[in-house]
């Protein structure tokens, strides 16, 4: 008897573990869980924040090469001159 239920023990743990890593693995690369990020982004606006923090950015690069342009002409003498 106690065989029986120590064999049965570990087969329904083995069983679960296996059910268990198959249904995990399984969701990962899946599309629909591909899908659902997506539309969680969506939702949620992180989309639109991203685009946001991109253009931010475009103008941070424009205004440091108007830095720069203007420190040349600086250098340059240009607006001593006028």
């Amino acid at each position: 008897m106690k065989r029986t239920g120590k064999r049965m023990a570990a087969v329904f743990i083995v069983s679960l573990s296996l059910a268990g890593s198959a249904l995990l693995a399984g969701c990962d690369g899946s599309e629909a869980a591909r899908e659902a990020e997506e539309t969680v982004r969506e939702l949620s606006g992180a989309e639109l924040i991203d685009k946001g923090e991109r253009l931010k950015q475009q103008i941070r690069d424009l205004n440091a090469k108007d830095i720069e342009r203007i420190q040349e002409d600086i250098s340059k003498g240009i607006y001593g001159q006028e």
